[in-house]
């Protein structure tokens, strides 16, 4: 089989043969990510005090965070007016939070995080995002965001926001109010322009950035630049070098805008990465697959069990969607089902997942009885309903733990009619966990930890945060969070440099 390029397609499953073959074989060292050639000097050029790059969450919360610090903002975007908002656009719209606002609850949050992460996620900004993030919320709504709840993150002592007026459907408005309060405030905001590199004086500082528009080249100089670019979920070449060489076949759930250009930016610069290598620096979800970016059943998953092909299970369902997705990545055909029965759909978090999907046309599949699943799920019935009575029979005290594979919790009997099924479910990419290095202040980091004067990342494009597995709605929240902290770094980087350059009273001139 070939693509348009010519070239021998990958398939899916031939990338799950090369997983642990060939994960993290192909290093910085032995091929050349980036070879740019310096772009000539641009003929044109702009002024402020900040360039922020990109729309999404983050880029829209610098901005405006920015803006209000009364500080002159370019908002530098390269896809057209009104396909703004990167990968936040297309988000489910669920920001986690705290059981509530006490030091205790926020202490827990923080230990639930790195749990998941394996204790590999980055302490400093999970820790600021466990302090800061009801705050985050706060300023949303005072600027228009409506949300609904929260509601409990089951199994996790976390709750969730979600967007009014529901899933993959409040995304859009809230982006549109803060994009409104920018302009309102003043903000600039320039469309079709491609940020290409990052300008420096002969300090090492970044002083700009240089841009293509559709008259050519433009340099936008500022004193400080915020990069909120996303993620490299559509970059082939570096899911090939870092995660797999046959990574680039993966099914990419977001948009094909998400290509890594603020990662490669920074790091032409100085800027380190992390978290790139191997599996643990994506999230995966199994969605439906005739509805890829959508048909995300996350809330459902913990109370589900997932069946292979072979009508059996292959994982621990209440680790959560995201472990979900990777064990689904292993199964043979890579399509999955996640079946439950008349007792579990009356869960809060399942019903909100059916709802969701028939609100968005995709099929729930519904049976009388298991032997009518099986058929309607394309699995053998015999199989099927020994693997369930065999699941059944382990569930005691809402666990299974002597059930294959055994569930930690969240385990009900698949007894009551009717039957149902999230089906069919295949892997896709959500987003990228590795990205730019940064410390607590947003400021991007050399190597051995030296901040790059002038150059802040936020959102995505900044990696570290998560390792291997997050908490749905964590993205969002790492958005908002760390995006006003750039926003508010780069009002008082702008206000030190006043000063500095300032007369003091009485000086000479």
């Amino acid at each position: 089989m070939k693509n348009d390029g010519g070239e021998k397609a990958v398939s899916r499953r031939g990338f799950l043969k090369g997983i642990g073959v060939g994960a993290g074989a192909l290093t910085i060292g032995q091929i050349s990510i980036v070879e740019a050639a310096l772009l000539p000097k641009a003929s044109r050029t702009e002024t402020s005090n900040v360039v922020v790059i990109g729309t999404g969450l983050a880029g829209r919360s610098a901005a405006l965070e920015t803006r209000l610090g009364d500080a002159e903002v370019i908002l530098l975007e390269k896809m057209p007016d009104g396909k703004d908002g990167g990968n936040s656009k297309l988000a489910m719209g669920s920001i986690v939070v705290p059981m509530d606002r006490t030091p205790i609850a926020a202490d827990t949050y923080f230990a639930e995080f790195m749990k998941k992460s394996q204790g590999r996620g980055n302490a400093e900004l999970s820790r600021i995002i466990a302090n800061q993030i009801y705050d985050g919320t706060d300023w949303l709504k005072s600027h228009g965001v409506e949300m609904q709840g929260p509601i409990d993150a089951t199994p996790y002592q976390a709750k969730v926001f979600t967007m009014a007026p529901g899933q993959f459907m409040g995304m859009a408005p809230l982006l549109a109010k803060l994009k409104d309060k920018y302009l309102k405030a003043g903000g600039k905001t320039v469309y079709q322009t491609k940020a290409k590199q990052l300008i420096m004086d002969d300090r090492g500082k970044v002083v700009g950035v240089r841009a293509a528009d559709r008259r050519g080249l433009i340099d936008y100089m500022a004193d400080v630049v915020i990069i909120a670019t996303g993620g490299y979920a559509a970059n082939k070449e570096l899911l090939e070098t870092f995660v797999d060489p046959n990574a680039g076949a993966m099914l990419v759930r977001g948009g094909f805008w998400a290509t890594g250009d603020g990662l490669i930016m920074a790091h032409e610069a100085g800027g380190a990465w992390v978290n790139m290598g191997g599996v643990a620096s994506l999230h995966v979800a199994a969605v439906n697959a005739e509805n890829t970016s959508s048909g995300n059943p996350s809330g459902a998953v913990p109370y589900c069990i997932g069946i292979n092909r072979d009508g059996m299970r292959y994982v621990d369902e209440s680790k959560g969607y995201v472990a979900h997705g990777k064990a689904a990545l292993k199964q043979q055909g890579q399509t999955v089902a996640l079946v439950f029965d008349e007792e579990i759909n009356r869960q809060q978090r399942v019903q909100i997942s059916v709802n969701t999907f028939k609100r968005l046309g995709i099929k729930v599949i519904e049976a009388s009885t298991l032997e009518e699943l099986a058929r309607k799920i394309n699995v053998p019935p015999v199989k099927f309903v020994q693997t369930v009575t065999e699941f059944n029979n382990a569930v005691k005290d809402g666990m299974a733990l002597e059930a294959n594979p055994p569930k930690a919790t969240l385990a009900y009997k698949i007894q009551t009619p009717k039957f149902y099924a999230f089906y069919p479910m295949v892997p896709g990419i959500t987003l990228t966990f590795g990205g730019i290095r940064i410390n607590g202040k947003a400021q991007v980091l050399e190597a051995d930890g030296t901040p790059i004067g002038g150059l802040y990342a936020a959102g995505e494009c900044a990696g570290g945060l998560y390792y291997d597995d997050y908490i749905g709605g964590a993205s969002l929240a790492n958005c908002v969070v760390m995006g006003r902290i750039a926003g508010k770094e780069a009002v008082a980087h702008k206000t030190a440099l006043k000063k500095e350059r300032t007369p003091k009273k009485g000086a000479s001139r």
